[in-house]
């Protein structure tokens, strides 16, 4: 599967980059006009880059994984060859089928893994790239703790945590979310958001995550609007853009 990635499957700075062309967005965009839309950029964003994944992968797929199969596998392809010449296509192709099964699962269970490992990744470029036009300034960290951006940078963190601001992002909180916010409550920071695209959140993961924790969670304008409009830690992400960080935005400069 590695191979067939290689043979034309972008990786996910140029899936991103190509979803915000076809959106149309300007990287010149209004920094105020960005924060007062920016549930909606990124919401758009979000399903757009599914999108674009989802046509280099079977551009990709469809071609270069029966390739791989028939180059790694020739023996099991000529014996189904000799059955259907024998007897009729649909015999051929049980056998091979059969025999090859196994692969199958293993091709299928790598291109579910892929989609998570990417899905994360690209969120996670989406909300850099709104952070950036909206203004607010971040540094990405590269350590153990689960940190996405820390606002303004890990300097001020180290004099200032508490005019801080740490955004994890989180594709879906269906897996490892308990790691990740034990984490995020090491940092000792009043200011952690965990932002996510999930939609299916359960009231006892807004539990934990933020009565247990302490931890923002932030979620669609809809999906706040609908299940959590009276849970105070649970933000949409127009809060956060248009209220929240430019409140604490206050204290870096």
């Amino acid at each position: 599967m590695r191979r067939v990635r290689s043979r034309g499957l972008p990786p996910s700075e140029e899936i991103v980059k190509i979803a915000f062309q076809r959106l149309g967005y300007q990287e010149d965009l209004n920094p105020n006009y960005v924060r007062k839309n920016f549930n909606q950029i990124l919401y758009q964003f979000w399903q757009e880059t599914l999108n674009v994944l989802e046509e280099f992968e079977e551009q990709v797929y469809k071609k270069a994984i029966p390739e791989e199969l028939k180059a790694n596998f020739e023996q099991e392809f000529k014996e189904a060859q000799t059955i259907t010449d024998k007897t009729n296509f649909f015999e051929g192709f049980f056998v091979l089928f059969e025999r090859l099964y196994p692969i199958f699962r293993e091709i299928f269970l790598s291109i579910s893994q892929s989609r998570k490992t990417r899905g994360g990744k690209d969120f996670e470029l989406q909300l850099g790239i709104l952070f950036e036009m909206a203004g607010f300034p971040y540094q990405k960290l590269r350590r153990t703790s689960r940190v996405d951006f820390m606002m303004p940078n890990d300097e001020f963190f180290q004099h200032n945590p508490t005019a801080s601001v740490i955004v994890s992002a989180k594709r879906t909180l269906r897996e490892r979310w308990r790691e990740v916010v034990e984490e995020l409550y090491e940092m000792r920071c009043p200011n952690i958001f965990l932002a996510t695209a999930d939609e299916k959140i359960s009231q006892e993961k807004v539990k934990r995550i933020c009565r247990d924790y302490r931890i923002h969670l932030v979620v669609w304008d809809h999906i706040k609007a609908e299940n959590f409009p009276r849970e105070p830690l649970v933000i949409d992400y127009s809060e956060l853009a248009s209220q929240r960080l430019p409140l604490i935005e206050s204290y870096w400069k």
